[in-house]
């Protein structure tokens, strides 16, 4: 891709070499946008069809302020986080599979997964924290758990519903 874009813009403007590198360009693009989205339907297919999986609990994450942040915008588009939520939520109606969406100001990192301590001076730049009740200090698996268990208490009764904890 930076191969090519740099041959366009050496291309002298409105010649048909231009024109040519321009059309390169663009089928490379298309390329790698339905190469991501393949690889979106093949996991949220594993997820809501082929795991044996009837509930699904994640965070809602606030994908137009992450790209908002210059040091997380470049990740965050090329993860493609909002096709993600949608192939996900429309998948999850389609099988029968619950999914609960918990808030994205739920305290899921701050919260200690063991003793419920919640450590309210958590930075975005911190990768783990020690809880000084019980010395747990796993950032992210703390947070997974967190979000498990809050997707517990939101159970929807029936299958296939999108459901909100706040």
């Amino acid at each position: 891709m930076k191969l090519l874009q740099k041959r366009l813009s050496r291309k002298q403007k409105g010649s048909a070499n231009r024109n040519k590198a321009r059309i390169c360009v663009a089928r490379l693009q298309e390329h790698i946008a339905s190469c991501r989205k393949d690889n979106l339907h093949k996991i949220t297919h594993a997820l809501t069809h082929d795991s044996q999986v009837r509930t699904l609990c994640m965070e809602d994450l606030n994908v137009k302020g992450m790209q908002r942040n210059h040091h997380l915008a470049q990740s965050v588009v090329g993860a493609s986080f909002g096709m993600l939520l949608m192939l996900l939520e429309y998948k999850c109606r389609w099988y029968g599979v619950n999914l609960i969406k918990i808030d994205r100001f739920a305290p899921s990192s701050k919260t200690c997964g063991q003793c419920s301590y919640v450590y309210k001076g958590l930075k975005l730049s911190e990768q783990s924290w020690t809880c000084s009740e019980c010395d747990t200090h796993h950032r992210d698996f703390n947070a997974a758990c967190n979000i498990k268990e809050f997707g517990l208490r939101a159970l929807p009764t029936e299958r296939g519903k999108v459901k909100y904890y706040i």
